[in-house]
């Protein structure tokens, strides 16, 4: 969905406020006008390239009135397919637009700048979106960018009937590297570059074709503007952009080295969200809680569990974890897990049935809270091993196979989403920007197939890996063994163990934001999981 309102400022216009002023066309009239070759890396005057239909590979680089050689420039032809192009153009516009100058739109994925009097905000610098990492990965491959680290992903919409263009200009050298790169997208354009010297009157077009790729550096980054004209814009057209930090020897960097360096950081996860998005997201949040949405019952729940567990037992609490909101283990004397199974869902006697063939020593208490039935399992007898734990998990899953086909549907649906989102900004931890984007990309990749606390169900396949899960946030030196000891008995396919990161990180959230204080262990952790979307698959395969 697009805005229509106009953002331009100062001297800058486009169609919907001006639409009769066009300062830039103007503004090159009288300029003597280049075109760049890519196989000779020269700029050739315009006249001299259409009279021979292409660039001459002329010898007499010294006359300018013929061309000149133009260093700092790199494309690379063909950078994404046709598919991989309407992929990624599906998850952009899936995305917020924001309306920017000059009659552009744009999502921002980065840090937020005061140029003028050079301060950094990083408060909604959630890290790369999902959707990058294939193409960062893949700009790695080339030597000129072999060490490329973007900490900053901005794409821009440009339209012709909104007039959009970028006026000439050069990125800020005080934080951003040498290196600049734009995927071009769409359609083709063509980008203009125009020398500092204001007593040259040149301009070079550097013809650029839908999905290509283009890096400035060096001269081209530095003693050139670079612009976009409004009549290079036909059709629309989306660049996705991508910034580096200035060298670690560079003033930036020396004068802020634990800022440079958690700004590292964060650009090498792969769960950001925009700018657009974060906004969105706390503002219906804050709408709903407004209205009275009901954020306390995870809490008053695990009173009732708390009170339940030492009336039975006869024995205090030491510690109360919440795994995941149908998951609890508690430290008394000994180790025990506590599970929630909806009355809706199961009834009693098939939990009977479910239990007995697992060989377990737990308890079915003779109550409910919020409708569902409570088991306590003694986890000190019967998982005390990483073995049996794997064999446990796996038994599980071939007992309720049948029984539990159609899965908790729809549990984890955007209600039970939005309560965990309401809690997280209610509590507004430090951390609290990057729980919130590692939820919504969760979000985002589970569907209404995955239930929160039990089961995963694809292909008529029951997998446990929520319960699997969360051992993966006990022992961290023993999931091998655990995990291998459950595939003796059930053997999880790719897509199974690529969803297990999924729910992984989603039981991290859950159980850091649940901490009064942020735990660092498990924020690291929780860092691996954002930079590493293969982690569980790399540590157990």
């Amino acid at each position: 969905m697009y805005a229509s309102t106009c953002a331009c400022k100062g001297i800058r216009s486009c169609n919907l406020c001006q639409p009769t002023k066009d300062h830039v066309l103007d503004e090159f009239q009288s300029y003597t006008t280049y075109i760049y070759c890519d196989s000779c890396r020269q700029a050739i005057r315009m006249n001299i390239y259409e009279s021979n239909a292409q660039c001459p590979h002329h010898n007499d680089i010294g006359n300018d009135e013929i061309g000149f050689p133009l260093d700092g420039i790199y494309l690379v032809s063909d950078f994404i397919t046709e598919d991989e192009e309407n992929n990624l153009i599906n998850s952009i516009d899936n995305d917020i637009w924001l309306t920017s100058q000059s009659g552009r739109l744009k999502q921002d994925f980065g840090i937020k700048i005061n140029f003028k009097k050079q301060t950094i905000k990083t408060k909604y610098f959630t890290g790369m979106p999902m959707y990058s990492k294939t193409f960062i990965e893949r700009l790695q491959t080339h030597r000129l960018l072999n060490d490329f680290q973007s900490v900053e992903l901005c794409n821009l919409d440009y339209c012709s009937q909104r007039g959009s263009h970028i006026d000439p200009h050069i990125d800020d050298i005080w934080i951003w590297g040498e290196r600049l790169i734009t995927i071009n997208l769409l359609s083709n354009t063509i980008l203009s570059l125009i020398p500092n010297d204001k007593d040259t009157k040149k301009i070079i077009y550097i013809p650029l074709p839908r999905r290509w790729m283009i890096v400035l550096y060096g001269d081209a980054r530095y003693e050139y503007k670079h612009a976009i004209q409004r009549q290079h814009i036909s059709e629309r057209r989306i660049a996705i952009t991508f910034r580096e930090l200035t060298g670690k020897t560079e003033t930036f960097s020396v004068e802020n080295k634990d800022l440079y360096e958690k700004i590292i950081r964060i650009g090498k996860r792969f769960t950001g969200i925009s700018v657009g998005r974060f906004e969105k997201i706390v503002n219906e949040i804050n709408s709903m809680i407004n209205d009275k949405m009901e954020t306390d019952t995870l809490s008053l729940q695990e009173d009732q569990l708390k009170e339940l567990f030492e009336s039975t037992y006869q024995t205090k609490i030491s510690s109360f974890e919440m795994i995941n909101p149908s998951t609890y283990v508690i430290n008394s004397d000994k180790k025990y897990l506590i599970k929630l199974f909806p009355h809706s869902i199961i009834s009693l006697e098939q939990l009977q049935t479910i239990l007995s063939s697992c060989q377990l020593n737990e308890t079915i208490l003779n109550t409910s809270i919020n409708q569902s039935h409570i088991i306590i399992i003694n986890y000190d007898n019967n998982l005390s091993t990483n073995k049996q734990m794997g064999h446990f998990l796996a038994q599980w899953r071939l007992a309720t196979r049948n029984i539990l086909k159609s899965s908790f549907e729809n549990s984890l649906n955007e209600q039970w989403f939005n309560q965990q989102y309401a809690m997280i900004i209610n509590k507004k931890k430090n951390s609290y920007p990057f729980l919130l984007s590692n939820l919504f990309t969760c979000q985002q990749q589970i569907t209404d197939q995955c239930e929160y606390g039990l089961l995963w169900t694809d292909n008529s396949q029951s997998s446990y890996l929520m319960d699997l899960a969360s051992i993966f946030l006990n022992d961290m030196d023993s999931i091998k063994e655990i995990f291998n000891a459950y595939e003796e008995i059930v053997q999880l396919n790719d897509n199974e163990i690529n969803l297990l990161d999924t729910f992984v990180r989603l039981q991290l959230i859950l159980l850091i934001n649940n901490n009064d204080i942020d735990d660092e262990k498990q924020l690291d952790l929780l860092e691996q999981l954002s930079s590493n979307i293969f982690f569980v698959r790399n540590l157990v395969r």
